[in-house]
């Protein structure tokens, strides 16, 4: 199996056309066809099927897709690792952050990696939990940081505990529920949660667990913090956020914190790795800064 015959596969994948990936690898379509053959002769089985709108997935192709893409990205952070103790301190390192993590700690952990090693590429995404794994399952990312309720972590996954935090409920300041003290009070409003849209309810469902409460039955979902802190600020809804973002945020967004009889559940701040993804020295060494930084902000 070879690096040109998965490119030429994941950009079939990617464009759902022979004539857009032949486009985008720089190749003829022809020579696109006669790689992905190759491939496809490589595994034993078909992978693409021509039909009149361009192309499709056979089964097997769906399957072998995300594999695919994983031997791609595992080999571009093999030659990474490989560079990085060739040359020293250079390479790159991507990474998904909360935004509370995005406005508390990270800051310091950055400012003390990128003295450490200026030379290394960074590339940042701010991102819930949903979207971080799928990109950690997928390969695009070296690690991330994130908010994880104890125990519901996939064990495809594996977390290293930075410092606990704590749910708070937040809507706006002229809310008709805002002298509610209860989450029983609160329960048949509408919420914005962090979750996946694929996944329903069930994705927030941990959040509620612990209360003795099911998940609400109206609920909105989304991948942005930000979106959740504009829409909670300007509608009726109630939102679920974690400690250091209520400080900071806010006041800023015309939300005030709802405290509520129920003690709100704790979440673990983590770094979640691929479970069996050895991390090249450039993203250990960050992930090393962002415990010292991570130490320095509890100690604070």
């Amino acid at each position: 199996m070879k690096p040109n015959q998965l490119h030429a596969f994941v950009a079939v994948v990617e464009q759902m056309s022979i004539r857009a990936a032949a486009r985008v690898l720089g190749i003829s379509q022809p020579a696109v066809t006669k790689i992905v053959r190759e491939l496809e002769r490589e595994v034993g089985a078909p992978l693409v099927e021509r039909s009149v709108k361009g192309v499709r997935l056979t089964q097997f192709g769906l399957a072998f897709a995300p594999r695919a893409r994983l031997l791609l990205a595992d080999m571009e952070r093999a030659r990474d690792e490989i560079a990085q103790i060739r040359d020293g301190a250079t390479g790159s390192v991507s990474l998904a952050v909360s935004a509370s993590f995005a406005l508390t700690v990270l800051p310091a952990a950055f400012k003390d990696f990128h003295t450490r090693l200026p030379a290394v590429d960074v590339q940042f995404s701010e991102a819930v939990l949903p979207w971080m794994l799928a990109r950690l399952r997928d390969g695009y990312l070296d690690f991330a940081v994130a908010h994880v309720v104890p125990g519901t972590l996939d064990p495809q996954f594996e977390a290293l505990e930075l410092f606990p935090v704590q749910l708070v409920v937040g809507l706006r300041e002229r809310h008709p529920l805002r002298n509610a003290r209860s989450l029983h009070d609160l329960y048949a409003a509408e919420w914005v949660l962090p979750g996946d849209d694929h996944g329903g309810t069930n994705a927030v469902a941990p959040l509620f667990t612990p209360l003795g409460l099911s998940p609400p039955t109206r609920v909105l979902q989304g991948h942005s913090v930000t979106v959740a802190l504009a829409l909670v600020g300007h509608m009726d809804l109630i939102g679920l956020f974690v400690e250091p973002l209520a400080g900071l945020s806010f006041k800023r967004h015309g939300i005030r914190r709802v405290e509520v009889r129920e003690t709100m559940p704790i979440l673990n701040v983590c770094v979640v790795r691929r479970r069996g993804q050895p991390s090249t020295p450039a993203a250990q060494h960050f992930i090393e800064c962002i415990q010292r930084a991570s130490a320095a902000a509890m100690k604070g």
